[in-house]
Parts: C-alpha cells; sequence; structure tokens
C-alpha cells in the first residue's frame, strides 16, 4: 500500500526511525548535515531516529525522504486505518 496516497484516510502514520538513520549513514551525514540539508531540526532528527517522537508531520518526512533521496514509502513501518491496523511493509 502506498503510504502517499492513503495519508488523508489514515489515523497514525508510523515512521522507522532506524531507516531514517540507515539512509543518513549511507550518505555519511551527521545529524546536523541532515538538518541543514532539510531543513528540520536537529533535535527532530534526533527524536525520530530513536523513536521517542510521537507524531510526525507528514511535511517533515517529505523533507528527510527528498534530503536523503528516498521514497516516503521506504520510512512507512506501519499504517493504521480508521481503527484497523493494516500489515507492516
Amino acid at each position: 500500500m502506498d503510504c502517499t496516497v492513503e495519508i488523508t484516510q489514515r489515523k497514525n502514520l508510523k515512521i522507522d526511525g532506524t531507516k531514517i538513520r540507515l539512509a543518513r549513514v549511507e550518505k555519511d551525514w551527521t545529524i546536523s548535515k541532515l538538518a541543514n540539508e532539510s531543513g528540520v531540526t536537529r533535535k527532530t532528527i534526533g527524536e525520530i531516529e530513536r523513536g521517542n517522537k510521537k507524531r510526525v508531520r507528514l511535511s517533515t518526512i517529505q523533507q528527510l525522504a527528498i534530503s536523503l533521496e528516498k521514497d516516503i514509502d521506504y520510512f512507512c513501518t506501519h499504517i493504521e486505518v480508521k481503527g484497523e491496523e493494516l500489515n507492516e511493509f
């Protein structure tokens, strides 16, 4: 399922912070470098990577995905649509 198409129907979109970290490390970037490239704060990136950020705006994920040259779907791990859980990717 394409998480970018279904975003308006979802109550929750879970992002795998480990995948963000891996994509960042693949580019040999620090959190500061990713923050500079994406416009997302270092604090927010760190919280997402550690799994401490409960709610992440779609625009934030889009900024990170563009900077890391990945599709948003790459970061999706779980979708809940109106109380129904869908399989993880």
